[in-house]
């Protein structure tokens, strides 16, 4: 085995695991990339009797577990303790909720579930694509927003090829959950979402127009800072705002009052004056006059390691749940005090803080959630 691994060309990285008194032998290999990879199982394929070898890919075996479960909150185990979820329980609990319609939240589990949808309209994927091949994403999202939140989040692909149809089922679903969370939906389709929760009272919360717009503009203005540019005297470029959802508005909340928006198909030569920073939506090639560029594709987002240096979803989002379940509200007032929280956070030289940084969503939901009322004001 170890003269089969030395032989294949490529760099690999060998983790062997012994199980104590089987007999067997687990080897964890990692690769420079596919066609490495491929040479391996070939090899092994061709070398070793396939009885005593078998081939396994960690990240399908990962995902084939689902990634998340539910839980039980209540005993079951007695029958008294089964009496309490039975049909007279919940008709209890239903009289409860009629003579007061504003309790639900106190006499159900709502108040901690998220509803996680996508229609796969927006994937990065060079073709259509069938709606569950949303769902690998959706379940690793609901991981990370979980270990984040504690609260329990419900990953929901929709077949909706239209907003109308999207909207229309986001609402369905609404009464079941604190807020909604929108993921890999085309921007035209999560508004119409938005539009149609709003009179409803359940917040939506969008992985790319809110939370990757806050880590956006986070970082944009951690990269002014570090050029030493004031916010309002800086030239900024925005390329592809159609894809930032809030992001233009945040960046001249902020305090930015020279934006210009670019979309792809003229020369960025054309645009009128330099610029003190580009912010990247769209995957520009480099300028040739050497103007800093912050890549903030949604498409292209970077690996957890590099989340110092350029925006991630998951910056942001769990706070912007929390605080959305919380107060059933979400408010661009919110977005912009987590744009300034999340700015802070980063560490000397970075743009970012790191979306493993254990207290981010705790010091980012508190900055978000409104002051509590002083005994004058009430």
């Amino acid at each position: 085995m170890a003269a089969t691994v030395a032989s294949v060309p490529g760099a690999l990285l060998v983790e062997t695991d012994s199980g104590p008194g089987s007999g067997l032998c687990r080897l964890t290999i990692d690769t420079d990339g596919p066609a490495t990879q491929l040479r391996l199982r070939r090899l092994l394929h061709e070398r070793l009797d396939g009885d005593l070898v078998h081939l396994g890919d960690p990240v399908l075996e990962a995902a084939a577990t689902g990634k998340i479960a539910q839980r039980l909150c209540v005993p079951v185990g007695t029958d008294r303790a089964r009496a309490l979820i039975d049909t007279e329980a919940d008709h209890r609990v239903i009289e409860q909720l009629l003579l007061a319609p504003d309790s639900t939240d106190s006499y159900t589990g709502r108040r901690r579930r998220i509803a996680l949808i996508s229609n796969a309209s927006d994937m990065a994927h060079p073709g259509p694509l069938q709606v569950s091949a949303a769902l690998p994403a959706l379940e690793s999202a609901a991981v990370h927003l979980r270990r984040a939140t504690g609260l329990d989040i419900h990953p929901l692909p929709i077949a909706a090829d239209t907003s109308e149809q999207l909207a229309a089922t986001a609402a369905a679903l609404a009464p079941g959950f604190a807020a909604v969370c929108l993921a890999h939906t085309r921007p035209t389709h999560a508004a119409a979402v938005r539009s149609a929760l709003e009179s409803a009272g359940t917040p939506v919360v969008d992985t790319n127009g809110h939370a990757h717009a806050v880590a956006t503009a986070a970082a944009t203005v951690n990269a002014l800072r570090h050029k030493g540019i004031p916010v309002h005297n800086a030239c900024v470029v925005l390329a592809g705002g159609d894809r930032g959802g809030d992001l233009s508005g945040l960046l001249l909340a902020v305090g930015i009052q020279s934006l210009t928006l670019y979309n792809a198909g003229t020369g960025l030569e054309d645009l009128v004056g330099p610029a003190d920073l580009i912010v990247d939506l769209i995957g520009l090639p480099a300028p040739h006059d050497g103007t800093p560029v912050l890549r903030a594709d949604p498409h292209d987002l970077p690996p957890f390691h590099a989340t110092t240096r350029r925006p991630h979803p998951l910056h942001a989002l769990p706070a912007l749940l929390t605080v959305a379940a919380r107060t059933r509200q979400l408010t661009r007032h919110n977005l912009q005090a987590a744009v300034r929280a999340l700015a802070q956070r980063a560490q000397p030289g970075n743009l970012l803080p790191s979306i493993d940084d254990p207290g981010l969503t705790q010091a980012l939901s508190t900055a978000l959630m409104p002051e509590p009322a002083r005994p004058e004001d009430v």
